[in-house]
């Protein structure tokens, strides 16, 4: 055989396929031969398509020959006793039906039938289309008695149509037999059974059905007993699976119940199921929920928020005790909704969120990032956990817009209960909420956010007491979407020790410091349990400045812990070795040999000066960090731009640290690069104002006091001098929006504190507790640069260390600069002037306080450059325009030591 469209044969596939018995192969290859123009083999090859049961074929065929050659051709067959040739007819007959054609067709079709060469489906089908109905109901009847289980449901649905009692009748015994035969038709015939009138066998069915525990035949049992008698009926059916402890067969009639809309039921049955479950009641979330409420039957608000701020976070236990507690208060939906969406929950990890939505009944499903929504009308549908959020809960959260103002900015916010029993559950729920949906009256903005378009990671980091123990992680990376809010996240406590335990909260953006929000939580045994209003911050602007390392530093009793976080990695908390003795004499007796160094007064001179402030600051490296955050230092020495140490409650001058390892001395860390703090709680602030600047002189001003205060003008501009207590107030209490330098004398002891005596009174740190209360310099972000011996000093008061540092801070200053001891007069003086004049020229604050360091570092017996401590964001940077840096004439570097600025004490 040559080519062509039919190809060669032996070689095409089509010859092949056909040669073994494929009919589609056959079909193929006689449309291929026809077109080739060889009408013979493309005849023969399409009958014996036809013979192997291929009906397109037929119609290939009769369209190639002509329908009314081949019927004839066919029928003279069907005549001579070809019985394949009557089948073939009759479907050419059929397909050209109409009137006596049809009847020639069932004519044909019975013969072949009888001969056993053509389905007696087919016959039915041409009866039917002949109007002869009856005698194709027959022909089914006799093929369902022959085992067609296929002709048996036809004619079981023809004999439902309509409600004639004797056709119904006869279709409940055909169904009986499919189900005797093993067809799973039970349903059938019990819908068939009632629509006949007999109820009683009906139930019959169902109580076979429910006893092999059919879910939907249990539900129905109770959805048809009567309404006085549900609950007995309900009572009953249970009894059996709570003896056999079928747990999951419960809560499967429980969901079935309540997507018959049985809601009172449905309770009944999920609480059985939950009474059975040993993780719902052995779980913190139960012996949460059992405490008596307040008043009895009401809702014991404190609880509700807590169990449902553990079931918005997949705790799926706590979800099911969230439910049975609504449900006992009078909250019978919403009870429902979370009871459907913790079998959802259980179901997910089994089988997908798919499968299981519509195992539990869901219709018309659409598959999100939050898990499977939807479903037909009055069905309970599944709220996944982050659903939750879209409703309102007890919080006051709503639903958010899908868009929002471009002014919209986010916020940090922390709700924890204010007061709780002790050995009960304690949840932290920490939110990042976008625009004004969340505004409570106390929400403050993000000014400033612009996350990235794809998202901005936040690490949030919680530090809590010994008596709050931790149920999981206490740091957590969400991503920030740019203008939606993250799902919230929840840390977990058990209490553990009766008091008030205070809780801290920190943002982060890789090692940079956004913010800090600090609860209290008091416990007492059997307290109430009470909820307040969530803490919200204002975070700036969420972006990792490239290369900042944060040293976090936290005091527990006697051990400090140790982290360090980067934009590169955020290392786990390290806790150091427990301490021999109070740090703070270590420090007062470091303090006392600086302060006679600064004074020419010390034991030691030149290198020797300079070697003990060097194995003082190795000292403090090698005794208080611990070896594994040595090691992580070491990891990022190298990506280090800036170095901001976050601590309080502490003493310690970091400043001296200065890092040694085998083969590695690059000097004191504030040498490397700029060394800053955090003031934690506050925000950063990324701009400065340095205009408008304000000077307080003491009234014993130190020895080059105009001479300073002269240099600095050059830099800043005139201002405005102050030297009286009553002005200094005022400008603070009027919130200032300029810098306020002081160059005066500062009295510090370790007992009282720091005090700057002015004209009409000592000025100390106290006397800004109002401005602290009121955030007074908020608005304007002023620098406070106290220019004096020991101004960055610190005593205990209360709860917390009180210096100018955290007084200013805490008032909303936007950086601050002092010392940690006593500085030269003349060193002093050219740190500021070095400090100004590069802040002036537009460096970022950390960059000016390197410089000024390096300017003020050349006397190797002075310690003054190494005193220097500030308080601020090593980026920021001044927001307006001053004089040209080179109007400053810096201070010339004296051969003889310059008085100190420090009083006797």
């Amino acid at each position: 055989m040559s080519g062509g469209k039919a190809g060669r044969e032996g070689q095409d596939w089509r010859w092949r396929l056909a040669a073994a018995g494929d009919a589609f192969a056959m079909r193929v290859l006689a449309t291929a031969l026809a077109e080739d123009g060889r009408h013979d083999e493309a005849v023969a090859w399409w009958e014996k398509a036809i013979a192997a049961g291929d009906e397109t074929a037929l119609h290939q065929l009769a369209h190639h020959m002509g329908a009314r050659t081949l019927e004839g051709q066919l029928r003279r067959q069907a005549e001579s006793g070809d019985v394949a040739a009557m089948g073939n007819l009759a479907k050419l007959l059929v397909r050209n039906s109409g009137g006596q054609r049809l009847a020639e067709a069932v004519h044909w079709l019975t013969l072949a039938v009888r001969a056993g060469v053509t389905p007696e489906r087919e016959l039915v089908a041409a009866l039917d289309s002949a109007g002869r109905s009856a005698e194709a109901e027959d022909r089914l009847r006799h093929m369902a008695s022959a085992g067609d289980l296929r002709a048996l449901r036809d004619l079981v649905r023809r004999l439902r149509e309509g409600d004639d009692g004797e056709r119904l009748d006869e279709a409940v015994v055909w169904l009986t037999r499919g189900v005797a035969a093993g067809e799973p038709w039970e349903w059938d015939l019990v819908a068939v059974l009632d629509r006949a009138g007999r109820a009683d066998e009906a139930e019959a069915r169902l109580r076979r059905l429910a006893d092999r525990h059919d879910v939907k035949a249990v539900a129905t049992l109770v959805r048809r007993a009567p309404e006085n008698m549900r609950a007995q009926v309900s009572r009953r059916e249970l009894d059996g699976p709570v003896r056999a402890r079928a747990v999951d067969h419960v809560r499967r009639v429980a969901a079935a119940l309540a997507r018959l809309d049985l809601r009172e039921e449905a309770v009944r049955w999920w609480t059985a199921a939950d009474a059975l479950d040993d993780r719902v009641c052995s779980s913190p979330a139960a012996r949460l929920a059992a405490r008596p409420a307040p008043v009895s039957g009401a809702p014991d608000s404190g609880v509700e928020w807590q169990l449902q701020e553990m079931a918005a976070t997949d705790d799926v236990t706590a979800t099911r005790v969230l439910a049975g507690y609504l449900a006992r208060t009078g909250q019978t939906a919403e009870a429902v909704r979370m009871w459907t969406r913790a079998d959802a929950a259980d179901g997910r990890g089994l089988w997908g969120d798919v499968l299981e939505q519509r195992a539990l009944g869901g219709a018309s499903d659409t598959v999100t990032s939050h898990g499977v929504q939807g479903g037909a009308p009055g069905v309970v549908g599944d709220a996944s956990p982050a659903d939750a959020e879209s409703e309102e809960t007890p919080a006051g959260t709503v639903e958010e817009p899908d868009t929002a103002p471009a002014t919209a900015t986010h916020r940090l916010s922390a709700q924890m209960p204010s007061h709780a029993g002790l050995y009960e559950p304690v949840s932290l729920v920490v939110r990042v909420p976008f625009g004004a949906a969340h505004d409570d009256g106390v929400s403050a903005p993000l000014a400033g956010f612009r996350p990235a378009p794809d998202g901005s990671p936040l690490t949030l980091i919680v530090r809590a007491p010994a008596g709050l123990d931790p149920q999981g992680p206490l740091e957590h990376t969400l991503l920030v979407p740019p203008s939606d809010a993250p799902a919230p996240v929840r840390f977990a406590f058990l209490t553990r020790e009766p008091g008030l335990h205070r809780i801290r909260v920190s943002a982060w953006a890789g090692g940079t410091f956004l913010t800090e929000i600090g609860l209290e939580v008091t416990v007492e045994r059997d307290g109430p349990y009470a909820v307040e209003p969530p803490s919200t911050a204002d975070m700036g602007e969420i972006r990792a400045h490239p290369g900042e390392v944060t040293l976090l530093v936290d005091r527990v009793g006697d051990q400090y812990t140790f982290r360090l976080i980067s934009d590169r990695c955020i290392y786990g908390a390290v806790l150091a070795q427990a301490l021999t003795a109070a740090p703070e004499a270590a420090a007062e007796r470091a303090y006392a040999m600086l302060q006679r160094l600064a004074a020419g007064r010390g034991e030691y001179s030149g290198a020797h000066a300079r070697r003990w402030m060097k194995e003082t600051g190795v000292g403090l490296w090698t005794e208080m960090v611990p070896d594994a955050v040595k090691e992580q230092f070491w990891q990022l020495r190298d990506h280090i731009t800036a170095f901001s140490v976050a601590s309080e409650h502490d003493v310690l001058p970091w400043e001296l640290l200065y890092p040694v390892a085998p083969g590695r001395d690059e000097g004191f860390l504030v040498q490397q690069f700029p060394v800053l703090r955090n003031s934690l709680g506050q925000t950063r602030s990324s701009v400065l104002p340095i205009g408008e600047p304000h000077y307080v002189v003491s009234a014993r001003a130190p020895v080059n006091g105009d001479s300073e205060i002269e240099s600095i003008r050059r830099i800043l501009g005139t201002g405005t001098v102050v030297d009286t207590l009553d002005g200094v107030l005022t400008v603070i209490d009027a919130g200032t929006t300029g810098p306020l330098h002081f160059t005066c004398h500062n009295t510090f002891d370790p007992g009282g504190g720091s005090s700057i005596l002015l004209a009409d009174g000592p000025f100390v740190p106290a006397l800004l507790n109002s401005a602290v209360a009121r955030r007074a310099l908020q608005d304007g972000r002023p620098l406070v640069f106290v220019n004096a011996c020991r101004a960055a000093g610190a005593v205990p008061q209360y709860t917390r260390m009180l210096g100018w540092a955290q007084q200013f801070m805490g008032a909303g200053a936007g950086a601050f600069v002092g010392t940690l001891w006593a500085v030269r007069s003349d060193s002093a003086q050219r740190f500021a002037e070095a400090f100004y004049a590069s802040l002036s020229a537009g460096e970022p604050l950390g960059t000016a306080v390197h410089r000024a360091r390096s300017h003020a570092g050349h006397d190797e017996t002075d310690p003054t450059w190494l005193a220097y401590t500030v308080y601020g964001d090593p980026a920021a940077i001044v927001s307006t325009s001053v004089p040209a840096p080179a109007a400053a004439v810096f201070s010339p570097a004296r051969a003889v030591p310059a008085p100190v600025r420090c009083e006797d004490t």
